[in-house]
């Protein structure tokens, strides 16, 4: 009878002090995160109207700086800034070097500023991950506690980049691990992510996604249509996925096999995007908010608009360049969207926020964030749309991800099975053969010659 009495108060307690340390998170990552972007924004700006032969010039430079920033200043900077937080908060209870925050910042803009295709979220959440690391060192915390300030920290970071709260807090927890959502983390992410919204907009942060009146009416062809549009979304994410895995193990098999100087793949990276350029045009560079804001506003785009920006996402990021890759998804899910939409008779803006939502749920494989982020950013008239999509195109790309460092804490399929709890980048070896597989092969004779 006495516990039944003090429970409440205890349970307040525990709400008070995660309110506190999540909201004091968040504030200080919102800070952070808004000088960085400003910071981003006028880089961005400065370089916009540069005649190409300059591009050409910087781009390359660019790259050269990224690679001996990274290399020799804080080599868990590298690639989409994210991966490294998620390998992070597994393996180290989220303890993360204070000058990756610095690092990461100047070798983003050194990427993005003159045209490098990557996004901005990533650093934004890797330098919220190190604001709250370093307060846990402050404070003294416990592994246990640090590592919750920093999941706090993930999804402050996101909610200063795109402006939802909601989906910001969502998208730092699911982010972790694949078909898992840590509950008691929800409290804590959310008060981090509010607070890091309030304090971006204080500070002059702004935030513009096109949104358009179109609704789409439930029928049986349109449940069918919206399927195949998922599932073709998640071949776009997996597809992005192989590519960027591709580019990866290609330089890291040039640098074991000629030894080269790792800070000159981030360069060659650059060199093949300005070779590229010249063949495609600049508008697949950089962030690529007009061609998304093109997209969403319901305006046609080029029909290889995805393809390229997925190629020069894939380079930049798997040469070893620094950026996000959410928002990149955000671009290659809404021009892949507008261009099937007329295929699949939906409204140009309808499928480029149906594209939006669904290649990013599934490359990164959160389509519970994604759904709710739908809902934040266009309304809630595409909210069963938004469903429709987005889990299709999270169990068709299967086992992979953005991500690899995801751990595993859901089968998506038995005749894929991967051992639960193991990072995805750990288990991609030790999957298991589908039971038909295996009860051929229990069933197949020894080879001649076999011993």
């Amino acid at each position: 009878m006495i516990r039944k009495i003090w429970e409440p108060i205890f349970m307040g307690r525990q709400l008070a002090l995660w309110l506190g340390l999540g909201s004091l998170t968040g504030a200080l990552v919102g800070v952070v995160v808004t000088y960085f972007l400003k910071l981003l924004f006028w880089s961005i700006g400065q370089t916009a109207h540069w005649p190409f032969w300059m591009i050409a010039v910087a781009l390359p430079l660019g790259g050269l700086v990224t690679g001996l920033l990274i290399h020799y200043g804080a080599p868990r900077a590298a690639g989409h800034g994210t991966e490294a937080v998620i390998r992070s908060v597994h393996r180290d209870k989220g303890s993360i070097p204070w000058k990756v925050a610095p690092i990461k910042a100047l070798a983003t803009i050194t990427t993005i500023a003159p045209g490098g295709s990557a996004g901005k979220e990533g650093p934004s959440a890797q330098i919220g991950a190190a604001v709250a690391s370093a307060l846990a060192d402050l404070f003294h915390f416990t592994p246990e506690r640090r590592q919750k300030i920093v999941i706090c920290g993930i999804g402050a970071g996101f909610a200063a980049v795109f402006g939802t709260p909601v989906a910001g807090a969502i998208l730092g927890i699911e982010v972790l691990a694949v078909g898992d959502l840590w509950y008691d983390m929800l409290l804590p992410s959310f008060a981090a992510s509010v607070m890091s919204y309030e304090v971006s907009k204080r500070l002059g942060l702004s935030w513009f996604y096109p949104t358009t009146n179109v609704t789409l009416h439930f029928t049986v062809g349109l449940f069918a249509r919206l399927i195949v549009f998922g599932v073709a979304s998640g071949l776009v994410a997996y597809l992005l996925v192989l590519l960027m895995d591709g580019f990866h193990n290609l330089s890291e098999k040039v640098e074991r096999a000629r030894h080269w100087w790792r800070p000159l793949f981030p360069f060659f990276g650059a060199v093949a995007l300005v070779l590229l350029m010249l063949m495609v045009g600049r508008s697949y560079g950089g962030l690529s908010l007009p061609l998304l804001n093109q997209a969403l506003s319901g305006h046609s785009v080029p029909m290889l608009a995805f393809w390229w920006k997925l190629l020069m996402v894939a380079m930049t990021l798997g040469f070893g360049m620094s950026g996000g890759i959410v928002t990149p998804l955000f671009v290659v899910g809404a021009t892949f969207g507008s261009l099937v939409a007329a295929p699949l008779h939906l409204p140009l803006a309808a499928g480029a926020e149906l594209g939006m939502v669904a290649v990013t749920a599934s490359g990164a494989n959160v389509p519970i964030a994604m759904i709710i982020m739908g809902m934040e950013l266009f309304g809630s008239r595409l909210s069963p749309d938004f469903l429709m999509v987005a889990i299709p195109a999270f169990i068709i790309i299967g086992n992979h991800s953005v991500y690899p460092s995801q751990r595993v804490r859901l089968q998506k399929s038995p005749w894929v099975p991967i051992p639960v709890g193991r990072a995805l980048e750990d288990a991609e070896e030790e999957k298991l053969p589908a039971p038909w597989i295996r009860k051929h092969l229990k069933k197949r004779p020894p080879q001649r010659g076999a011993s």
